[in-house]
């Protein structure tokens, strides 16, 4: 399946920063990061990437109406529905605000490159401590990934989206669950919640726009809601040049 986990990935990285942000203001004494590093990252990096299905916010474009089933088909032909879509270069803003007894808020610029399977955003305005966050690179899995993952199963078609359940197949998972909501008529995900074993939920909208012959990600607002915080936050794209020329050199490791 192809799948996008860049959102979570980068959600999760503007709430670090918020929290190093917020401790590093702290008096000694105080809490420490790590407390809230503990607090943001309900379950291991891994898990979230793993878990981040329904991020498709870099290939997914509408195929004709009426040209899906609404069956477990319909979410492995939303998966890449742009094949003709090798890469991609756009800009990018992303914002999210920490509630807490003092609410933080943090917004960063960034430049998008894609050449598939592999995204890179690289920020500007980070430096020091922050600098770890310049620069994030993910890649994207198979369906045949997930399904290796996760039990899918269709929940309900009402005529006009397809829900379904995801259900981690190993035991001691965090995630309890993962409902993904595809429209009918685009194949596109617009909808996605997961449930956690501590209570917690974490849950993104999607919007999309016409780029040419793709339907692209416009806009993602994204809540978090676990115990002891929340989270709240909006992920934005513009200006994208489908397949523009992009080096394999962007993703190239720096040498320390």
């Amino acid at each position: 399946m192809r799948l996008i986990r860049e959102f979570i990935v980068l959600f999760c990285a503007l709430v670090e920063i918020i929290a190093a942000a917020r401790a590093a203001g702290r008096r000694p004494g105080q809490q420490g990061a790590q407390a809230a590093r503990s607090a943001i990252y309900p379950l291991p990096m891994r898990a979230i990437n793993i878990a981040a299905l329904p991020l498709l916010v870099a290939l997914v474009s509408a195929l004709p109406a009426g040209a899906q089933s609404p069956a477990p088909d319909l979410l492995r032909r939303a998966t890449d529905p742009n094949p003709g879509l090798k890469s991609y270069t756009a800009s990018a803003n992303l914002s999210a605000t920490l509630h807490v007894l003092v609410p933080v808020h943090k917004s960063y610029d960034g430049t998008v490159y894609y050449l598939k399977p592999k995204r890179k955003i690289s920020f500007s305005g980070v430096s020091g401590s922050l600098s770890k966050f310049r620069d994030l690179v993910t890649s994207t899995p198979t369906y045949d990934d997930a399904t290796k993952t996760y039990t899918i199963a269709l929940l309900n078609d009402d005529g006009s989206d397809s829900s379904y359940s995801l259900v981690p197949k190993a035991t001691g998972s965090r995630v309890k669950n993962l409902t993904l909501f595809v429209n009918d008529r685009t194949g596109l995900i617009d909808h996605a919640q997961w449930s956690y074993t501590n209570g917690g939920t974490l849950s993104f909208n999607e919007s999309y726009e016409a780029v040419g012959m793709y339907r692209l990600p416009a806009k993602a607002d994204i809540a978090a809601r676990f115990p002891g915080y929340s989270v709240d936050g909006t992920i934005t794209f513009s200006a994208y040049v489908p397949n523009a020329p992009v080096s394999p050199s962007v993703f190239a490791t720096p040498k320390s």
